[in-house]
């Protein structure tokens, strides 16, 4: 039963939905509302960081060449990450040619670099790809949370939910605690970082 639960959690809380989880909480909060737009950049946000790797994915195992969709050898992991730092990289390009907020511009940078980082660690241990992606998504809701204070309930939410995944993955022997630790750790500092150096620098996609 409680195999069966943290499953679950796993497969909800999934990191590839957190890019999207991330603009949703962005728009929520720098633009209010229901314009068509704001619908269209969340769209194609979902279509670029879930629906378009799941199905480059999915097609490269019919073919052979991912032979385990649970991502736990090198092989299948490095490939799923660099398709999904590909696909989320147009849809940055996209961003820009819409001139869409700059903290949208620079959630997707970081996304894409943590995304290639996650990679090169990939060839030498197998950090948790679930709190990587939810210690990137506790960033930007840090990060808006400094301008807009009252979103403190749902920064303590994040992060409740992010302290859940690690212990279902931990639970399920999926991860060692330090392997949990150390994803929530690099999604968390990479966005943080991406904040922080590409208004210095004008570094955006």
């Amino acid at each position: 039963m409680t195999n069966r639960l943290f499953n679950c959690i796993s497969i909800i809380l999934h990191p590839i939905f957190t890019l999207t989880l991330g603009m949703v909480i962005i728009i929520s909060v720098l633009l209010p509302g229901s314009l068509a737009s704001q619908w269209m950049i969340l769209a194609f946000c979902a279509l670029y960081s879930v629906v378009m790797p799941m199905a480059f994915i999915g097609f490269a195992r019919i073919l052979g060449y991912v032979d385990d969709l649970r991502m736990r050898n090198k092989r299948s992991r490095i490939f799923a990450l660099v398709v999904c730092a590909i696909s989320i990289l147009a849809f940055g390009h996209l961003l820009k040619n819409w001139h869409a907020p700059s903290v949208m511009q620079m959630f997707v940078t970081g996304v894409v670099v943590t995304l290639l980082i996650a990679a090169l660690l990939a060839f030498f241990t197998r950090i948790s790809l679930h709190t990587i992606g939810w210690g990137g998504l506790t960033a930007v809701v840090s990060f808006l949370s400094f301008s807009h204070p009252w979103i403190s309930t749902l920064l303590a939410v994040v992060v409740l939910l992010a302290g859940l995944v690690g212990t279902a993955r931990v639970y399920l022997n999926e991860h060692k605690p330090w392997q949990v630790y150390a994803g929530f750790a690099i999604g968390f500092v990479t966005i943080w970082m991406t904040f922080i150096i590409c208004p210095v620098f004008g570094l955006q996609l």
